[in-house]
């Protein structure tokens, strides 16, 4: 085994990558053990994966994000999703009313690269170039009024995966099918993150897991689901996950920190699900625009 890991210790250096160990066991014919290859960070480029944050109004969409990318913990009063609000009205209110972003980056050997800094925002440049893997995160409306945002994030921003998230407490309420729904009819990949089970009774997380389950399993959607609980069912998960029939499952707690390191770890491991080619014809698609005094109209978006 010491023999097979220095080989591959130096097939990785020969093209520049780090060499992480995901898990081992023990089969029948030895030690048998997965690693994770990938490059070393580069000015130049990095590994984008893009995905779309669904779910009802107060689901804890961006709460969790805040947590993800700015590496602390909330307070139960929604101390973590300010960092991400960009409008006034929803500081007040708590609620996201138009398209938001944020990212996370993952070194070679898949560590955060965010620091945590509760007085200013991320630096993205920064983040960027000390990346070999970076998480757009889409922060999506939840309440149904802004139903016609969500499609077009879903649309515009072309997510590789989607991210359904349900509050334990609650349960599958409001706009969660529709997410779900729209999810399907474009071809998105999506997992499942169980938020708030720190403050729900068993009982209550009980009924919407099992709910949850019918409504994957059922004819509409045709989903396997997998409740991740080790880092076991995280390779297996993130290794078979663009294949659209197995659907993770993450319960979490945003205040406590619970199984946040599985979702961490699963994020850490998603491929890039859109193949492009040098060849192709290149797109610009505008999903914002800007007034800037002195330089004009500046648009922002993706390209292709």
């Amino acid at each position: 085994m010491a023999a097979s890991h220095a080989t591959l210790q130096s097939l990785a250096e020969s093209i520049n990558a780090d060499l992480s160990l995901l898990r081992d066991k023990q089969a029948e014919e030895g030690k048998v053990a997965e690693y994770l290859v990938r490059h070393k960070p580069t000015e130049e480029d990095f590994t984008e994966v893009r995905v779309a944050v669904i779910g009802n109004v107060d689901a804890g969409k961006s709460t969790l994000l805040g947590v993800l990318t700015h590496g602390e913990l909330d307070n139960g009063r929604g101390f973590a999703r300010t960092k991400l609000f960009r409008h006034k009205h929803e500081q007040e209110t708590g609620r996201t009313s138009s398209v938001g972003n944020d990212i996370l980056g993952f070194d070679s050997k898949g560590g955060i690269v965010n620091q945590a800094d509760a007085h200013s925002s991320q630096d993205w440049r920064k983040i960027c170039s000390q990346s070999s893997k970076v998480i757009t995160f889409i922060d999506l409306a939840g309440h149904e009024k802004y139903l016609k945002t969500t499609i077009f994030g879903m649309t515009g921003h072309l997510p590789d995966f989607g991210m359904l998230m349900i509050g334990a407490n609650a349960g599958i309420i409001g706009m969660t099918k529709e997410h779900l729904g729209l999810s399907l009819a474009l071809g998105v990949p999506v997992y499942v993150v169980v938020t708030k089970i720190d403050m729900c009774p068993p009982n209550v997380l009980e009924e919407t897991m099992k709910l949850l389950m019918k409504i994957l399993k059922s004819p509409g959607c045709r989903k396997i689901p997998l409740l991740v609980s080790n880092q076991d069912d995280v390779v297996v998960s993130a290794t078979n996950f663009t294949s659209e029939r197995i659907c993770p499952i993450f319960q979490i707690s945003n205040v406590t920190g619970q199984n946040m390191d599985l979702l961490k770890a699963f994020l850490n491991l998603l491929s890039v699900r859109n193949n492009y080619k040098e060849g192709d014809i290149a797109e610009f698609q505008i999903d914002d625009t800007y007034s800037v005094p002195g330089v004009g109209t500046v648009i922002s978006g993706t390209c292709m």
